[in-house]
């Protein structure tokens, strides 16, 4: 996502200079571009780099990435390609992260560092397209901190959103919202932005709601070329659909099984209005405190809209900033996990947002307004120590004051502008706001940190996913150890551990996710790709190996028709006190 932008005045003929198109903002007597070259740049810019040097180097990825990694990857080397497999992600993404895969080499430690750096890569790319896009319409300042902030968002994402369906389809509408801005042509603009935010749409399909949230920003800023993009995107969008279901894939299918397997999807489970109301509350209180630049977003939207010149303008705003919020939530509502990364666009918006609010109040005043910036400082240096207190607070709750806290701030820069110092406050660089923000959004660099919030309980931190990890690789290897060199094996586990084991499958279902639904699920065992996924157990030839995860799969609670499918072929030994894995072997071997 990017901006809300300054509402321009009718659009001048396309063939005008950029500078008739530019809307100039409330300027003051500072309302240059910023020095970057100044001390506080420099030492902005410095923090910065090393705090993303040391995310880079140091977080690795998620688990979820781990799954798509290792049922590439097994598969691959069982002579499958990624469009044969299922891998709960669909066709383009498995290619994108195929080929992003591709570019790595060396130890996994390594190659996840190769892979979050490429992710920095297209972060700056998305951010200088953007910039150049904002600067034909927003003061130089305004469409610096926008961009760069929207880019640092991403690039600073928590590992839990890094590189997941949700923040490609991100760092594609940012490119689709720069192509369809930046470029004179509007006819032009629109094709050159369809194929990415038609890509955005089909990274995960529920990513429609990322590419519906660009679509809204660029509405606001020129309404043609928003139904020109929201033409030619169907069109793209169409086509590239079909080109994934004339892989050679199982798209359509896939698409039309996964809800079955999702007992909370929207129309699964009955709708209770109250509750879905409080477990939305929770979500964004729990989405604030993974990542706390979300709480500035009612702050940074009463000071924006203050720098406005009508009424009109205000409302329409905040209309379109509830719609972005609304859209955002609706989303993650209608897939009913309430996963973290499912939300992902909501801190890129107030980012984006409070960087626009922080550059039209320095085109007005001729500084930032200091107490929204101290309180995203505040939030960035004591959000670690949630750790501390896990146990003894309610995240979500603490989330919850922390936006009002944001409204406080902003109505006290407010009246502090209009005091007798207002227009002739402290002279402060535009660095330093900018280096606040860093701070904020740099929480997702601590051990400390939260990665899983959920209902306003810190599940999990930084340094427990990293513990988890070594877990599950200390009991691949020794699984490995049990195993032939090379030998092909059945995995009947979750992604991660077969991505620590690493051995090939012939099965296009590496990982049997439509096994592993309780029994309540009735319609499920009668899918396609519940039959395609228990023939890869019970085929005629199936392999002589199977490692089984009992705390992921387990036989009491799945499809008893499965679970007896499953003990036919293998025998599989009990396993002993803390043992993760175990390997099973063929009952009658050929």
């Amino acid at each position: 996502m990017t901006d809300l932008p300054t509402p321009t005045p009718a659009p001048a003929p396309a063939q005008d200079a950029s500078a008739a198109r530019r809307d100039p903002g409330p300027r003051g007597p500072h309302a240059g571009p910023p020095r970057l070259t100044s001390p506080a740049g420099w030492t902005t810019a410095v923090v910065t780099a090393g705090l993303l040097l040391a995310t880079t180097l140091t977080t690795g990825v998620f688990l979820d990435l781990r799954y798509v990694l290792a049922a590439l990857r097994t598969t691959g080397r069982g002579g499958l390609s990624p469009s044969e497999v299922f891998a709960h992600r669909p066709f383009f993404y498995r290619w994108l992260i195929a080929g992003l895969d591709a570019l790595t080499t060396g130890p996994d430690a390594v190659r996840e560092a190769l892979m979050r750096c490429v992710g920095l890569l297209l972060c700056a790319s998305a951010g200088l397209l953007l910039h150049r896009a904002l600067r034909t319409r927003l003061p130089e300042r305004d469409a610096l901190l926008v961009s760069g902030l929207t880019a640092l968002t991403l690039a600073f994402a928590p590992v839990i959103d890094y590189l997941q369906p949700e923040w490609f389809a991100l760092v594609f509408s940012v490119v689709a919202v720069a192509a369809v801005l930046g470029v004179r042509s509007r006819w032009r603009a629109a094709a050159l932005a369809a194929a990415p935010l038609g890509l955005a749409v089909l990274m995960k399909y529920s990513t429609a709601g990322t590419a519906a949230m660009a679509l809204l920003v660029v509405f606001t800023v020129d309404r043609v070329r928003a139904v020109l993009l929201a033409a030619t995107t169907a069109v793209a969008t169409g086509l590239l659909f079909a080109v994934s279901a004339w892989s050679g894939s199982r798209e359509v299918q896939w698409l039309r099984d996964m809800p079955h397997i999702n007992a909370h999807a929207w129309g699964n489970d009955p709708v209770v209005a109250s509750e879905l109301l409080r477990r939305t509350a929770y979500y964004l209180g729990d989405r604030t405190a993974l990542t706390p630049v979300l709480a500035l977003l009612p702050g940074a939207l009463l000071l924006y809209a203050l720098t406005l010149a009508s009424r009109r303008q205000r409302v329409e705003a905040a209309l379109v900033t509830v719609l972005l919020v609304l859209c955002g939530v609706a989303v993650v509502v209608y897939q009913g996990n309430w996963f973290a990364y499912h939300g992902e666009n909501l801190p890129v918006v107030a980012a984006a947002l409070t960087g626009l609010a922080i550059g039209r109040w320095y085109g007005r005043y001729g500084r930032p307004p200091l107490c929204l910036t101290a309180l995203a400082l505040l939030l960035g240096v004591l959000t670690p120590l949630l750790a501390t207190v896990r146990q003894d607070v309610d995240a979500a709750v603490l989330a919850g004051y922390a936006a009002a806290l944001s409204l406080g701030a902003a109505l006290l820069d407010v009246l502090l502008s209009r005091g007798p110092r207002g227009a002739r406050g402290p002279r402060v660089p535009a660095a330093l706001p900018v280096l606040a923000l860093v701070v904020c959004l740099a929480v997702t660099v601590w051990p400390s940190s939260g990665v899983r919030i959920i209902v306003g309980r810190l599940v999990t931190t930084n340094a427990e996913l990293k513990a988890q990890a070594r877990s599950a690789k200390d009991a691949a290897e020794q699984v490995d150890a049990l195993l032939p060199a090379g030998a092909e094996v059945q995995y009947l586990v979750f992604g991660q551990q077969a991505y620590y084991i690493g051995h090939p499958t012939r099965c296009r279902y590496p990982f049997p996710t439509f096994l592993n639904v309780p029994k309540q699920l009735t319609e499920v065992p009668s899918l396609t790709s519940t039959r395609e996924n228990v023939r890869c157990i019970t085929q005629e030839h199936p392999p002589a190996y199977a490692v089984y995860q009992p705390s992921w799969l387990s036989l009491g609670v799945i499809d008893p028709r499965t679970a007896s499918a499953i003990r036919t072929t293998y025998r599989c030994p009990r396993p002993a006190q803390g043992q993760q894995l175990v390997v099973c072997t063929l009952r009658h071997p050929h």
